[in-house]
Order: C-alpha cells, then sequence, then structure tokens
C-alpha cells in the first residue's frame, strides 16, 4: 500500500462508475428480492391448498437455480436447502 502522502484523490470518472455499479447490484438484489417474493408465495399458496406435488416443487428448484451464480455476477448466491431424504 503506498504512503499516504503519494496517494491521488480518485478521478470524478471513477468515483461516478464506482456509484454506478454499486446502483446496478442494488437493483439486482431488488429484482432477486422480487423473484424470492414471488417463489414464497407459490409455496405459501401450494401449503394452503395442499396442491404441491414433487414435480412442482422440482419446478421452482429450477426456476431459483439462475439465482445460485457465482458471487462475482450481479445477483447474489441463493441456495435452497436441501431436501430431505427419500423415504
Amino acid at each position: 500500500m503506498a504512503p499516504i502522502r503519494d496517494r491521488q484523490p480518485a478521478a470524478p470518472a471513477s468515483i461516478q462508475q464506482a456509484i454506478e455499479e454499486v446502483t446496478q447490484i442494488i437493483g439486482a438484489l431488488k429484482e432477486t428480492l422480487d423473484d424470492m417474493d414471488e417463489v414464497l408465495e407459490t409455496l405459501e399458496l401450494a401449503e394452503r391448498q395442499k396442491t404441491a406435488d414433487e414435480q412442482e416443487i422440482e419446478s421452482l428448484r429450477r426456476a431459483l437455480r439462475p439465482l445460485q451464480r457465482p458471487r462475482d455476477s450481479a445477483r447474489p448466491s441463493f441456495r435452497p436447502p436441501e431436501p430431505p431424504p427419500a423415504m
């Protein structure tokens, strides 16, 4: 790390770019939260109606997989809990 006296102030363009990147991440997080709210609503509806079958649950899991990207992507990583072992 350079000594404090050798540091230069950040260029306004660099600061603006960082602001834009953070704003994009916030947008992606909001979209992810909306997606998760939809999944939760679907699961709660299935629970109330007692109509969900394994195929529907697997379909929801497949819909969640795009959210499981590596951390360097725009969306956060989310991993749904592992299903219980089959009996």
